[in-house]
């Protein structure tokens, strides 16, 4: 799962929430679900994934990619709600691309797990008629956040949705080549989910 040609940022290399080795071990990615998704979604993971599939539900993509996917359980949620598109999960951590390929749900979807870096992406413009990405722009520092927020449109069709779910205090700008839709505030406004649509 892991590609040897990846290389990994010097931001990406320290403790994130406390797993002993970051995301970059097998232990830590092991851990990671039993608490991390509830302390960031406050308990209500399913609504989150289920607002922001509301939002792709509009336009039926046929190509949806999510970056930073972790273990792939929103990539799983939001493939079922679509009802069959070909889905994509981007990770820096080939041990959480480990655990969302031993998934069964995502396998029996047929979805396509790949290592490497938001910033950087693989894939042609316009490859995508809807990104997605949960808890993972607030987390890169900016010049990486607006590297990756680039090319996730970028590789948007034209029309096509970039959905960010953040949490509220993270700072913000539109990129480039993207509009608004529509901003909801949820959690007792603790968390923003942002539907934007390339130009």
């Amino acid at each position: 799962m892991a590609d040897p040609t990846v290389a990994y940022p010097d931001w990406y290399l320290h403790r994130w929430h406390f797993l002993p080795e970051g995301y970059l071990s097998r232990r830590s990615a092991r851990i990671y679900p039993t608490y991390v998704p509830r302390l960031y979604n406050q308990g209500r993971q399913s609504t989150v994934i289920d607002l922001a599939a509301n939002f792709l539900l509009v336009r039926a993509p046929a190509r949806v990619l999510e970056l930073g996917c972790g273990p792939a359980d929103a990539l799983e949620r939001i493939g079922r709600r679509l009802e069959g598109p070909e889905l994509t999960g981007l990770d820096l951590s080939p041990f959480f691309l480990e655990m969302a390929r031993d998934n069964p749900g995502l396998t029996q979807l047929g979805a396509n797990l790949v290592h490497g870096d938001a910033g950087a992406l693989q894939w042609p413009a316009a490859s995508f008629e809807a990104v997605f990405a949960v808890h993972l722009f607030g987390h890169m520092p900016p010049q990486a956040s607006t590297a990756a927020l680039d090319e996730a449109v970028r590789v948007l069709t034209t029309g096509g949705r970039l959905l960010v779910v953040d949490h509220s205090w993270h700072p913000w700008a539109t990129p480039a080549g993207a509009r608004v839709l529509r901003v909801r505030r949820f959690n007792a406004g603790l968390i923003t989910l942002r539907a934007l649509a390339r130009e």
